[in-house]
């Protein structure tokens, strides 16, 4: 008896009481429970969207990064690979290039099967002499002498004036020092070839001492004389722009347009001997 007037133990009876209440109720209603959950769900579904989606996008984050450092060196790969590939891409069009001039080269050897040819390449040019002087990279070792004719496929564009060992100077036509025997083609009329002298202007050249009664007209082709013995005959020079008759004189001059291009002279050929002749004889 002294048991049942203690509160905690009644307390207790309560609680059991209250669970078994609720035990029976929840068995015998089934439906109503889960009516009233339904609108329960539905109101935090939107919350629950949220966090979803949320916890998604964290999981793909952390499912970049490792795509992301993948990529980064892939495209570091893709960069050294475009950058090889230009290289190539250089070295093919240099090879191109160099093989269309021995290509040229060779022909005009073929051509000039008269001559005996040294091919050479320009290795430098003097800036004290307005780019009028090249240095080329064969000299005495090669059989090259002072005042040897120099040419290109395109025509004449100097002759030696120094040699060394295994290196030559050439003298541009273009320079005022030079001086060529030439001719006109069509007429035959003689004259002298004397650079960039005025009024010829900058990349042109004077031909001098022409006669008076000359039919120069504007296109006509200017070839060596083979006068002066360092050029020989016939090697093509440039063309006739211009032609006036000298104040004061019974001679004209003309305005040539030399044929080889002094800006882009890379390969040339010095002109050794002619027909078993030894080139370099003084003017």
């Amino acid at each position: 008896m002294r048991l049942f007037r203690s509160k905690r133990w009644w307390f207790l009876a309560l609680i059991l009481s209250v669970l078994i209440f609720t035990i029976n109720f929840t068995a015998k209603n089934k439906d109503l429970f889960n009516r009233l959950g339904l609108p329960v769900i539905t109101a935090i579904s939107p919350a629950q969207k949220v966090l979803y989606t949320a916890s998604l996008t964290i999981k793909e984050g952390f499912s970049t990064i490792p795509e992301m450092f993948a990529l980064k060196k892939q495209n570091e790969e893709l960069r050294k690979q475009v950058k090889e590939l230009e290289q190539y891409k250089q070295r093919f069009l240099e090879y191109q290039r160099e093989n269309i001039n021995l290509r040229s080269m060779l022909g005009l050897k073929q051509r000039n099967f008269q001559y005996e040819l040294e091919a050479a390449e320009v290795i430098g040019r003097d800036p004290g002499n307005w780019f009028n002087v090249i240095l080329i990279d064969k000299g005495e070792n090669n059989g090259i002498r002072k005042d040897m004719a120099v040419i290109t496929d395109q025509g004449l564009a100097g002759y030696t004036i120094s040699v060394g060992k295994n290196y030559a100077k050439v003298l541009l036509i273009t320079d005022d020092r030079s001086s060529v025997s030439a001719m006109i083609e069509r007429t035959r009329d003689n004259g002298i070839l004397k650079g960039t002298i005025d009024p010829a202007p900058r990349g042109f050249v004077k031909m001098v001492f022409l006669p008076q009664e000359a039919n120069l007209v504007k296109g006509d082709v200017v070839i060596s004389s083979g006068l002066g013995g360092i050029i020989p005959k016939g090697i093509i020079i440039g063309e006739v722009v211009e032609a006036k008759k000298e104040p004061y004189d019974l001679m004209q001059y003309a305005i040539v347009r030399p044929e080889v291009d002094f800006q882009k002279l890379e390969q040339v050929f010095v002109i050794k001997s002619q027909n078993g002749n030894q080139g370099g004889s003084n003017p």
